[in-house]
C-alpha cells in the first residue's frame, strides 16, 4: 500500500497538499479508489480512501487508524557533522531507511561545508523534503525530526536521557559492540551516535563530548568515510537491539 505523509496532524477527514496529491495520481500512477497509508506531522499514520480531487489537492476520508510499529530496541538518534555535495543527503535518506528517529545537524571544528543562515534555511527545506520522501519510500509509519544544532556539547548536555557513543578514528580500547554491551547501556531507551565531518574530530572535540558523558568507540580498523561511517554506526546499533 502506497505511503505517503503530510505537514499537518492526522483526522477522519484530510487535505493532500498539491504537490503530494500530483506525486502520487501523476506520477506514480495510484488508481483513485485504491487505499493508502498516511503520515501525519503528530507521527500518527492511518488508512485513507481519496473521495474527490479539486483545484490539485485530494480529500480524503479516514478507514483506520494505524499503531505504531513497536521497535526492537531504543530510539536510535544520530548526530551527524554537515558533509559536502550530496554526502550529507546520502546520509539523510539511509538514516531514515534505516529508522533512525531523530537526526542533529551540526558545524564542527573540521567542517569542509559552511552555510550562511540564509542558505542553511533553504537546505533544510531540502533536506526534509529528501527524509519524507526516503520514509515514504521505505514505509516508515513517523518520519525521524531534523534539528539544525549549534554544537555538539549543547545537544549533549541538554539531552540526558540519551547515551551518546561518538565515533573516533583514534579509539582503541573500546569498539561499538563493546559499548552496546556494557551493563550501563542495557535497558537503555535511547542510544545517540555521533558522527564526524570528512576531516574528522578535533582532539578537543572529543574532550568536551566525554566530559558531558559521551563514549568515544571504534568502528573497525578501517577508517570509513563520514558518510560510510554513519551508515555502518546505525546499522550496527539497529542489528544489536534486534529480536
Amino acid at each position: 500500500m502506497k505511503k505517503i505523509f503530510i505537514p499537518t496532524p492526522l483526522a477522519d477527514v484530510i487535505i493532500i497538499p498539491r504537490e503530494e496529491t500530483h506525486h502520487l495520481l501523476r506520477v506514480f500512477r495510484h488508481p483513485q479508489d485504491k487505499p493508502i497509508v498516511v503520515g501525519g506531522s503528530d507521527e500518527r499514520s492511518g488508512i485513507y480512501q481519496i473521495v474527490a480531487v479539486e483545484d490539485g489537492c485530494a480529500s480524503a476520508h479516514c478507514l483506520r487508524y494505524c499503531d505504531e510499529d513497536m521497535a526492537d530496541g531504543p530510539e536510535i538518534i544520530l548526530m551527524q557533522a554537515f558533509l559536502k555535495g550530496d554526502r550529507f543527503e546520502w546520509v539523510l535518506q539511509k538514516a531514515t531507511e534505516l529508522g533512525v528517529n531523530r537526526i542533529y545537524a551540526v558545524k564542527t571544528e573540521n567542517c569542509v561545508a559552511k552555510y550562511t543562515s540564509d542558505k542553511l534555511a533553504g537546505k533544510t527545506a531540502r533536506w526534509e523534503k529528501i527524509i519524507r520522501e526516503a520514509g515514504q519510500q521505505c514505509g516508515r509509519m513517523a518520519l525521524p525530526s531534523l534539528v539544525i544544532a549549534e554544537s555538539m556539547h549543547d545537544v549533549c548536555a541538554e539531552e540526558e536521557d540519551i547515551q551518546w557513543l561518538v565515533a573516533y578514528e583514534d579509539e582503541d580500547k573500546h569498539t561499538l559492540r563493546e559499548r552496546l554491551e556494557e551493563a550501563t547501556l542495557v535497558g537503555c531507551d535511547r542510544i545517540g551516535i555521533i558522527i564526524g565531518p570528512e576531516g574528522g574530530f578535533d582532539d578537543s572535540e572529543i574532550e568536551a563530548l566525554m566530559s558531558v558523558g559521551a563514549y568515544p568507540v571504534s568502528l573497525g580498523s578501517n577508517i570509513l568515510r563520514a558518510e560510510t561511517a554513519a551508515v555502518a554506526a546505525v546499522s550496527m546499533i539497529s542489528y544489536h537491539y534486534m529480536k
